[in-house]
This record gives structure tokens, C-alpha cells and sequence, in this order.
């Protein structure tokens, strides 16, 4: 019974944060707000617990099972000492309809859909990133305020930035022209800490690895919040060297490229320091006393997904590196 009680609370767990997840990280935004690369790296890593976690339901199902047969006998024989060579379980086992070494595949095609979603989120990029790059070909690069810069012929106020293999900071000419000096040194920090964080990186491998979960209430929440914990991380890095209130009116005047705008794909290609919303962030807005219990709460949260992860892994591992 206890085998069939851990497996029920690790899918109850499961469900519990794919539904709940999403209301926990907005209650607790006002927390998280004030450690932005820490909000960001955390909840990146939760989304990837979450589907490790879910990959952790194969193990346990072979372990807590008995299907029917399925191999060779002599293989048939070999499987189940391994199995019961590697559960944490010591209860009788559950009789169920698959065969029971069928679940460990589960793992298998997990890191494959995270493998093939890598691969097309980087396929994606790299075709938008092109483009992208092509576009600047209209532009010419220039050094402003110490940072060099590629000045695109619009406009329009926009700044963003590219990985510096594809591009680097760009700034429209509007850009220049509407921002004070002060104002533009602002924005050139904002688009240097992305580069110097590695903040595309981070974007692309969690979009890729959690493509195909994006259906998961709480993986399309971790996808929509890193890229405003980025912004956020930027903002700060930014605030420390030009100031607030320089910052904070160089966000209100920003927008974003009309080229940027209406593609979604460009959208996750490229960091931008356009952020009117932010501005409340900047200037100290009050947190509310229980954002930071929940904040708490998501982190203890995700260790106990953690914990529950390498319990379930250690011995499914150790018993595949001795050869079963």
C-alpha cells in the first residue's frame, strides 16, 4: 500500500503545481521582483524539475508494478532483478495491464521531446536571428557613449538587443535623437547587462527544452515571467549606474521595433528595453507582506520536487551504471 500511496502523492504533487503554480508565481511577483536574476534562473530551473519530475513517474510505475510478460524469459528474469534490485520499495508489487519495464522508456522519450525542442527552438532563432541581421544591413554601425552600436534608419524610439554574434545592441535613430544623453548611457547598460548575463541563452534553452510542455499551465507561466525577471535584471543593472529617475524616463519613451512587434518569433529573439510597466518597479513600489511568504513557499516547493526527483533517479541510475 505505501508503494501505491508515494506514487499517487508524486502525481498529486505533480498536478498540484501544474495548476496551482501559475496563481503562486503571480501572488508572489512582487517578491520576486526584487531578486530578478535569481526569479529568473529559479523559475527556469522549476520549469525543467517539473518535467524531470514528470519523466521520475516511469521509474516508479515499473517499480510499483507487475505487468504481464513481455520479454524472453531469461531477459524477463534479468529485468526484474534489476527492478528490484533498484526500487526504494520493499511492499509486494501492483498488478497492472502493461508490462512493467515498459514505463522506463518514459525517461527515454522525454529528454528526445526535450532534445527535438531544443532543436527547433535554435532552428527557429537562427532563421529569425538571420533575418534579423539582414535587416541591419540597412544600418550602420557607430560608437555611442563608449558601446558600439549598430543605428538602424528609423524613426521611430526603439532599442534592442541581439546575441553579439548576430547583431549586439541596436538603436534607431529616433533613439538617439529622442533620448538625452543621460537617458541613452541608460539604455546602453540596460542592453549590455542582457549581453554580459547571457540573458538569450537562458531564453533559448528554457523555450526549446520546454516546448512541446508548453500546454502545462505552470510551464507557460515560467515562459511568460523569465523574460520579464530579464527585464527586470537588466532594469537594476541599468538603475545602478545612470539612477532612477534617468532610467525610468528613458523606459517611458521607448517603444519597440515595428519590425519586432507583429512577429512573434522576433519577439523571442530579441531583448528590449521598452517597458512603461517597469517603471513602477523602479521607483519602489510597496510589496505586499505575503508575496514574500509565497516566494518562500514556491522555492521550498521546488526542493521538494528536487528531493523527490533524485530519490526516485539515484537508484534507477546507479542501477543502470552496474549493468542491469
Amino acid at each position: 500500500m505505501t508503494t501505491v500511496l508515494m506514487a499517487v502523492m508524486l502525481v498529486s504533487v505533480l498536478l498540484l503545481a501544474a495548476f496551482g503554480g501559475p496563481w503562486l508565481l503571480r501572488q508572489a511577483a512582487p517578491a520576486l521582483a526584487t531578486v530578478p536574476r535569481l526569479a529568473a534562473t529559479t523559475l527556469a530551473a522549476t520549469a525543467l524539475i517539473w518535467i524531470a519530475a514528470l519523466l521520475a513517474l516511469g521509474p516508479v510505475v515499473a517499480w510499483v508494478s507487475r505487468g504481464p510478460a513481455w520479454l524472453p524469459a531469461e531477459a524477463a528474469e534479468v529485468c526484474s532483478r534489476c527492478l528490484a534490485a533498484a526500487t526504494p520499495f520493499s511492499e509486494s508489487l501492483v498488478s497492472v495491464a502493461i508490462p512493467a519495464v515498459l514505463p522506463l522508456v518514459l525517461p527515454l522519450l522525454g529528454f528526445g521531446v526535450a532534445a527535438a525542442g531544443l532543436w527547433r527552438e535554435f532552428s527557429q532563432l537562427r532563421q529569425t536571428r538571420h533575418r534579423l541581421t539582414h535587416q541591419l544591413r540597412e544600418s550602420h554601425e557607430a560608437t555611442v557613449l563608449g558601446h558600439r552600436v549598430s543605428i538602424m534608419s528609423d524613426d521611430s524610439c526603439f532599442a534592442y538587443s541581439l546575441p553579439r554574434r548576430a547583431g549586439g545592441i541596436v538603436l534607431s535613430r529616433g533613439a538617439v535623437a529622442s533620448l538625452s544623453p543621460a537617458e541613452l548611457a541608460a539604455v546602453l547598460q540596460h542592453e549590455e547587462a542582457h549581453l554580459r548575463q547571457r540573458h538569450h541563452l537562458l531564453l533559448a534553452l528554457l523555450g526549446g527544452v520546454t516546448h512541446y510542455f508548453r500546454r502545462v499551465p505552470l510551464i507557460q507561466a515560467v515562459r511568460d515571467a523569465v523574460p520579464h525577471y530579464l527585464e527586470i535584471a537588466a532594469d537594476q543593472s541599468a538603475k545602478r549606474v545612470t539612477g532612477t529617475a534617468v532610467l525610468a524616463g528613458a523606459l517611458l519613451k521607448l517603444g519597440t521595433s515595428a519590425g519586432i512587434a507583429g512577429d512573434a518569433h522576433a519577439r523571442s529573439a530579441v531583448l528590449h528595453a521598452a517597458g512603461s510597466e517597469r517603471v513602477r518597479l523602479l521607483i519602489g513600489a510597496p510589496r505586499p507582506p505575503a508575496s514574500t511568504a509565497l516566494a518562500v513557499a514556491a522555492g521550498a516547493y521546488t526542493v521538494m520536487l528536487l528531493t523527490a526527483i533524485v530519490s526516485v533517479n539515484t537508484p534507477y541510475l546507479l542501477a543502470v551504471v552496474a549493468g542491469c
